[in-house]
C-alpha cells in the first residue's frame, strides 16, 4: 500500500512539473473569436462539413508566428476530448495558416505536436456548427547567437534595441534570440552596417562589417553671426572671432549651442562622417522696440537709468525691468515689468508720481499786496497757499508805489511756512549833490553821470529831473542759456517794468548761471536792469530819441545803438510771453517779434535816475 502511494506522489510530482513546462509553441486562447456565420446572418462562407456521425463541424484557422509551411505541415493534433478531426490542411494562399475542421462541441480540448519543437500548451474552445473561427499562434524557442564584426566596441542593436559593444575579439553573444527573422545592425562611430538575419538551429553566428575609412577625424568650422559669439560643442566652448571658429573632432554625432550677449540662443546638432562639417548659424537679436509715456512732465527712468521727459522710446533687451516716473516734490511710481522679443514693440504708461506738499501764509504790509510764486501771481496778502510741492520756492510781493520784496522759502511735507513781508514806499530819485546844487534839468539825449551810473538820457519826466538811462556799452547775449529754464514760465511778464521781470530772474536759484543777459546787466551794478517790451520803443523805435542818444554815444565814447541791416540789429527785452514757454519778445526798428529763448541777440542795459 505504501509503494502504491509513493508511485502515485511521484506520478502527481511529474504532472506537476509538465504542467509548469514552458512550451516551444504556444498557443494564444485570448486571440480565438468568430470571424463568419452562416448564410443566415447575411455572411456566406465556405461550406463547413459534418463529422461521421453527420453531426455539425467548425471551421479553426490557426495563424503560426516564426513557422514555415513544412514546419506547420508536419504538426500532429491531439485531440483530449470526444471531438473528431474531419480535416487538416496548410493553406495554400497563405503559407503559415493551418486550417482545421472538427466536431463542434463546448470544451474541445487539442494541442500539438512537432516533430521538431515538442508539444505546445493545451487549449479548450467552444465551437458552434457551420462557424468558423481563428487564433494565433507563435514559436517561442531561442537561441543564443555570435555578431561579429572588423572593430572592437561597435555598438549592436539587435530590432532596434541595443544589445551590448564588441569585445576586443570584434565579437559580441546575444542570448535568448527567437527564432525567425530579425534585422542587426552595428554602428562604430558616425558610420554604421545594417542586415537581415533568420535565426534557426542551423544559423546562429552572423557577420556585419563597418567601413571604417569614413570614422577619421574631421575639421568642424562655425560660421557665426553676429561676428563675437560663443559655441559650446557637447558643453565644451570655443570662441568665435570675426565670425567663424574650427576645431578637429572624431567621426560621431555632436550637439552645439551658439550663444552672443543680446541675441537668442540656438541649438542643434551634427554629424561628423568622413568630410568636413560647415555649420552656418545667425543669431536673432533679443531686442525689441519700447515706448513708456509718463504723465505730467516726469522724468522716466529705466533700472536706475534716466531715459527721457514724459515720453521715451528706445530698444531694450528681454528681461525683467522696473520703469519709474520720477518728479522733484513727489514721491516716485514704478512698473516692474518682465518684457520678451517675441513681441517685438511694447508700450507701457506708467503712473503718476505722488506729490509731496506743504503750505506757505504770506501776510505784511501793505495788505492786497501781490504775491507771486515761482513767478505765478496766486493772490494778494494776506494768503495762505496750500499743496505747495516741497523744496525750495522763490515769493515775490509787490505793489505800485512799493519797493519789490523777494524772499526763498523752504517747503518741507506737511509743514506750513510763514513769510511776512513789508514792503518800502518807492521815493523819486534825486541827481547827485553837482547836479542838484546845479538844479540841472535833463532832457533825451543828455549825457548823465553821478559818479556811480554813466549813461545817456532817452526817457525824462516833466520836469526833467527824472527818467532813465540807457548803458554805454552793449553786447550779444542768450536770454536763457539753460535748456530747462528756456522752457520754464518765471513771470516776467511785465511790458512796462523790467526791474520787476529782473526781481523774478533773481529770485530763481543759480540765475546768475542760467540767465546770462540779466547778469550781464545786473554786473554794471546797482540798479542797472535788463528793459522791457514798451522801455526799449523809448529809444529803439522812436526815432528821434535813437538819434539823440546814438550823438551823445558817439561823443563819449560808446557804443552806438544797432542800425538797420547790422548783424544783431535785434534788441533783446526781459519780457517773456506767457502763451509760448520757450519764447521771449525782442525789439527790432520798426516793430516787436518773438524769438527763443536760447538765440543770440543785442543785450543793452537801462537804470532809473
Amino acid at each position: 500500500m505504501k509503494r502504491f502511494f509513493s508511485i502515485l506522489t511521484l506520478l502527481f510530482v511529474v504532472l506537476s512539473a509538465s504542467a509548469q513546462m514552458e512550451h516551444s509553441i504556444v498557443l494564444d486562447r485570448s486571440s480565438f473569436r468568430v470571424v463568419q456565420t452562416d448564410a443566415l446572418t447575411g455572411v456566406n462562407i465556405d461550406p463547413i462539413g459534418e463529422d461521421s456521425s453527420r453531426e455539425p463541424c467548425a471551421r479553426l484557422k490557426i495563424k503560426f508566428d516564426r513557422m514555415n509551411k513544412a514546419q506547420i505541415d508536419a504538426l500532429e493534433v491531439k485531440m483530449r476530448s470526444n471531438t473528431d478531426l474531419t480535416k487538416q490542411k496548410v493553406a495554400d494562399y497563405y503559407d503559415n495558416v493551418l486550417i482545421l475542421e472538427m466536431t463542434a462541441k463546448p470544451n474541445t480540448r487539442f494541442y500539438f505536436v512537432s516533430p521538431e519543437f515538442g508539444e505546445s500548451n493545451e487549449v479548450t474552445l467552444n465551437l458552434e456548427g457551420n462557424r468558423e473561427y481563428e487564433m494565433l499562434a507563435s514559436l517561442n524557442q531561442s537561441y543564443s547567437i555570435v555578431v561579429n564584426s572588423n572593430v572592437a566596441n561597435a555598438d549592436v542593436y539587435l530590432d532596434g534595441v541595443f544589445k551590448g559593444k564588441t569585445d576586443t575579439s570584434n565579437s559580441l553573444t546575444i542570448k535568448d534570440v527567437l527564432i525567425g527573422g530579425h534585422t542587426l545592425k552595428v554602428v562604430y562611430g558616425s558610420v554604421s552596417n545594417q542586415k537581415n538575419i533568420d535565426v534557426n538551429s542551423g544559423s546562429i553566428s552572423f557577420r556585419v562589417n563597418v567601413d571604417t575609412a569614413a570614422n577619421e577625424p574631421q575639421f568642424v568650422v562655425f560660421a557665426v553671426e553676429p561676428a563675437v559669439a560663443l559655441v559650446l560643442i557637447d558643453n565644451k566652448p570655443y570662441t568665435v572671432t570675426d565670425g567663424a571658429m574650427q576645431v578637429v573632432l572624431e567621426s560621431g554625432t555632436y550637439n552645439y549651442t551658439v550663444t552672443a550677449e543680446g541675441y537668442h540662443p540656438k541649438s542643434g546638432t551634427f554629424t561628423v562622417a568622413g568630410d568636413k562639417v560647415v555649420n552656418q548659424v545667425s543669431l536673432t537679436a533679443d531686442a525689441l522696440s519700447v515706448t513708456l509715456n509718463a504723465p505730467n512732465g516726469s522724468e522716466i527712468w529705466v533700472n536706475g537709468e534716466k531715459k527721457g521727459v514724459s515720453r521715451w522710446s528706445g530698444i531694450l533687451n528681454s528681461g525683467t525691468y522696473i520703469f519709474e516716473a520720477r518728479k522733484a516734490g513727489h514721491k516716485s511710481a514704478s512698473l516692474t515689468k518682465t518684457i520678451s522679443s517675441q513681441v517685438p514693440m511694447q508700450s507701457f504708461t506708467l503712473p503718476a508720481p505722488t506729490p509731496i506738499t506743504g503750505s506757505i501764509v504770506v501776510s505784511g504790509t501793505p495788505i492786497m499786496a501781490d504775491v507771486a510764486l515761482d513767478g505765478k501771481v496766486v493772490g494778494q496778502t494776506p494768503v495762505k497757499l496750500g499743496n505747495i510741492l516741497v523744496g525750495e520756492h522763490t515769493v515775490v510781493v509787490s505793489k505800485s508805489g512799493y519797493e519789490t520784496y523777494t524772499q526763498s522759502v523752504t517747503i518741507a511735507e506737511g509743514k506750513t511756512a510763514t513769510i511776512n513781508a513789508t514792503l518800502t514806499k518807492q521815493v523819486t530819485q534825486t541827481p547827485s549833490a553837482t547836479t542838484t546844487s546845479s538844479g540841472r534839468v535833463y532832457k533825451v539825449g543828455d549825457y548823465y553821470n553821478d559818479g556811480v551810473k554813466e549813461g545817456v538820457v532817452f526817457e525824462v519826466s516833466a520836469d526833467g529831473k527824472s527818467g532813465k538811462i540807457v548803458s554805454m556799452k552793449q553786447t550779444v547775449l542768450q536770454w536763457s542759456s539753460d535748456a530747462a529754464e528756456q522752457r520754464r514760465l518765471i513771470g516776467a511778464n511785465k511790458i512796462t517794468d523790467g526791474a520787476y521781470n529782473m526781481a523774478m530772474v533773481k529770485a530763481i536759484p543759480g540765475w546768475q548761471d542760467k540767465y546770462p543777459a540779466f547778469k550781464w546787466c545786473a554786473d554794471l551794478g546797482e540798479g542797472w536792469y535788463l528793459p522791457s517790451r514798451e522801455e526799449l520803443k523809448s529809444f529803439i523805435q522812436n526815432g528821434t530819441a535813437q538819434n539823440a542818444v546814438n550823438r551823445t554815444l558817439v561823443e563819449k565814447g560808446g557804443m552806438k545803438l544797432h542800425n538797420k541791416g547790422d548783424k544783431y540789429e535785434w534788441y533783446m527785452s526781459s519780457t517773456e510771453l506767457g502763451k509760448f514757454e520757450n519764447w521771449a519778445v525782442f525789439m527790432y526798428f520798426g516793430n516787436t517779434h518773438r524769438y527763443g529763448k536760447g538765440d543770440y541777440l543785442t543785450v543793452r542795459a537801462v537804470a532809473k535816475f
